[in-house]
């Protein structure tokens, strides 16, 4: 059935060959373009068939951006700038808001894959820009989705997230545009309803009134499925957020350093950790985990050099591991950690550890 379809094209455009100059071409790009989501492989075939010596500068710059566009969509990793950047030099010109949307971003696809780091950062927040003026919102989640993973390429975590969340956004307003028509007529039946409920008070009951009612119930009813079906949406999305903080935070060489000085000897030299790394640690945990909030709303006494103790356990290192750390000797930083479980968390009956106190308030992520 596929391969008939494809013959289908071949002959309709084999007939429009016929036509005056040009005419093929435009059409053999209309169908190209129309088939991109839906039938790649057709599209892919009918763009081969199209000769680039009978275009004129428009039609090139739309074939070699549709080109661009099929190469990104089937995943085929892109070798040369060439035809994008033609492509681009046209639409930056002549194109309207959307068009230069569309060739920023494929743009900066081909130079991520080519590795021109700071051209492709430039090009997808100018693609960005240009798409939420359009209000495509469609195609402004399909760019925020794709920068995300330009930066997850380059461990850019934090940029990431702000691009998922981005996409969230952009995702939630296509909903909301899509249901503006069910919104305005779900409001019209509700008001046309009461009005026939009143009717119906006043000539007891009439079909007309029961009429709108099943409609107006109807409404309501889609309305429901269109609210559970959004709200799969954001369950998914949750997760995809929470299990990127995870890859943040597993990710960080930071936390990479912690553990280290779990696996470490007593009598080996000292790690190095730095203000710095104090600071980003701390961050991390309270971002991912929330620990820094959870614990100060136990006992807002706590101190910095407090938190740094829990942060550390909450990882397993024993204190005997990061006594040198805290410039304590064991014991002294033993003694520590029992006032900080008695005394400021005021959790002296508890018959757990401090360690496995601070663990069970960041088990899981916010």
């Amino acid at each position: 059935m596929n391969n008939l379809r494809i013959l289908l094209y071949m002959m309709l455009l084999s007939l429009a060959a016929c036509h005056p100059e040009g005419t093929s071409v435009k059409q053999g790009l209309d169908k190209a373009a129309q088939l991109m989501e839906q039938d790649p492989d057709t599209a892919s075939i009918i763009l081969e068939t199209i000769q680039s010596s009978q275009m004129n500068e428009a039609q090139l710059a739309e074939y070699n951006l549709l080109c661009t566009q099929l190469n990104e969509d089937k995943n085929i990793p892109h070798s040369s700038d060439k035809q994008i950047r033609q492509a681009a030099s046209y639409y930056e010109k002549h194109g309207d808001e959307y068009q230069k949307s569309k060739v920023y971003y494929y743009l900066a696809c081909v130079e991520s894959d080519l590795e021109q780091k700071e051209d492709a950062e430039i090009h997808f927040k100018e693609a960005i820009k240009l798409a939420k003026e359009t209000e495509e919102y469609d195609h402004l989640a399909k760019i925020c989705k794709r920068c995300s993973l330009y930066y997850q390429k380059y461990g850019n975590f934090d940029e990431a997230l702000e691009m998922e969340r981005k996409a969230y956004a952009s995702q939630l307003m296509l909903n909301d545009n899509k249901s503006d028509s069910s919104v305005i007529l779900s409001s019209a039946l509700g008001m046309f309803g009461v009005m026939s409920l009143l009717l119906g008070l006043l000539w007891k009951k009439n079909r007309h009134t029961l009429s709108q009612l099943d409609l107006f119930k109807e409404e309501i009813l889609k309305k429901d499925v269109e609210s559970d079906k959004l709200m799969l949406q954001c369950n998914h999305l949750e997760e995809k957020y929470q299990s990127l903080q995870l890859h943040i935070y597993e990710s960080s060489p930071v936390v990479s350093k912690v553990r280290q000085f779990k696996e470490r000897n007593v009598l080996s030299s000292k790690p190095s950790f730095s203000e710095k790394d104090w600071t980003e640690l701390l961050r991390l945990q309270e971002n991912v985990y929330g620990l820094v909030s959870k614990l100060k709303e136990i006992s807002p006494k706590l101190t910095e050099e407090d938190l740094r103790v829990c942060a550390f356990l909450r990882e397993g290192v024993q204190p005997a591991y990061f006594a040198d750390l805290m410039k304590l000797t064991t014991e002294t930083l033993t003694r520590r950690i029992s006032r900080i479980k008695t005394e400021k968390l005021m959790l002296a009956n508890s018959k757990e550890s401090l360690e496995d106190i601070v663990k069970s308030l960041g088990a899981s992520p916010l």
